[in-house]
């Protein structure tokens, strides 16, 4: 068995101001990675840090990028065991659109529906959290009973299946290990 990670952020910006408030959950992003430091997180979001403007896929990192500019930044780190089958998979999958991105883009029309309550489906086009839930169910792991463009930030929230590791400020997150070592050494 491996582990994966799921992180859902809230930043502070007017575009996840709105995206909270309009799906009526804590955090407005969501983000995958494949390790327990975080590095990288894959998603769809905003390809420069100082405008919404230009979306995409994204390689993003906790002091890096937005998470630089917005220290502030709030999260949920949830871990999630998978088949090594799977993580396989998972990691393929994002390599696949990591390696073709260009044919990618962000949804932005999606986030309209979603203030109409109309979930809407485009091939070659995601926003964050149906990005990651196509991840998942495209590699075997079925954690929802919805169509991953179905899929919203809240739907992550306290999902039984997660294991929430930390919730706090993105910039504050530190691995288990590192922490119980640090508390050792304070000893």
């Amino acid at each position: 068995m491996k582990k994966i990670y799921i992180v859902t952020t809230y930043t502070g910006t007017l575009l996840s101001y709105l995206i909270r408030n309009i799906s009526k959950t804590p955090y407005a992003h969501v983000s995958i990675a494949l390790n327990q430091e975080l590095k990288p997180m894959y998603s769809f979001g905003r390809l420069n840090p100082k405008t919404p403007i230009f979306a995409g896929f994204v390689e993003e990192n906790i002091n890096e990028g937005l998470y630089a500019i917005r220290k502030n930044t709030m999260c949920r780190v949830y871990s999630l065991d998978v088949t090594n089958l799977q993580y396989e998979k998972i990691y393929e999958n994002i390599m696949n659109v990591s390696q073709n991105r260009n044919e990618y883009d962000y949804d932005v029309k999606a986030l309209v529906y979603l203030t109409v309550d109309k979930p809407r489906e485009k091939e070659y086009k995601y926003v964050c959290s149906h990005f990651v839930a196509d991840m998942l169910k495209r590699s075997g792991v079925e954690i929802f009973d919805k169509p991953s463009y179905e899929i919203i930030p809240n739907d992550f929230y306290d999902l039984d299946c997660l294991n929430l590791e930390y919730e706090g400020l993105l910039s504050k997150y530190q691995i288990k290990e590192h922490l119980y070592v640090g508390n050792m050494a304070k000893a």
